[in-house]
């Protein structure tokens, strides 16, 4: 099973929840929370290695909309490079009937999950968002895109 953990970069001051620039966290777009708001460091974790993605400009939601590409692109096409936004950290994904193999662009690790370990993984990463993303700032539970994404994720 994958997992993946969050961690607040503490240079980004979006993760005081007083500190948002004056916008309510509840009207945040896609564009702020893609882009812009709550940057962390990412911890993999696929059962034998844990992989470190340590870059001050990665934003939760941004990691999360690339895990979702992958998870489609995986099953229209059985592979799958996806990067972030503005780092262009890379995560490769090639299947091989049940299985999924991942490299990374910051990391000499190669993960081996299964097919249905890659389909959960959006759901899973989410979870985590949300647990670090609600802890910062309550308010974003009534965000309208986050609740839009939620569903997104969850349809698979």
């Amino acid at each position: 099973m994958i997992s993946f953990t969050f961690l607040p970069r503490t240079d980004d001051p979006s993760w005081d929840a007083d500190d948002l620039s004056g916008a309510p966290a509840r009207t945040l777009t896609a564009d702020d929370l893609t882009f812009h708001y709550f940057s962390s460091d990412v911890v993999i974790n696929d059962g034998l290695n844990e992989i470190q993605l340590r870059t001050p400009g990665l934003p939760v939601i941004d990691f999360i909309l690339m895990l979702v590409q992958m998870r489609r692109e995986v099953a229209l096409f059985g592979e799958s490079t996806v990067e972030s936004s503005q780092t262009q950290d890379a995560i490769t994904a090639v299947r091989t009937e049940d299985t999924v193999e991942l490299s990374y662009s910051f990391s000499g690790a190669i993960s081996r999950i299964s097919l249905h370990d890659l389909r959960e993984a959006p759901r899973g990463a989410l979870e985590s968002a949300f647990k670090v993303l609600f802890s910062a700032n309550g308010d974003l539970r009534f965000n309208r895109y986050l609740i839009e994404l939620a569903d997104l994720v969850q349809s698979g």
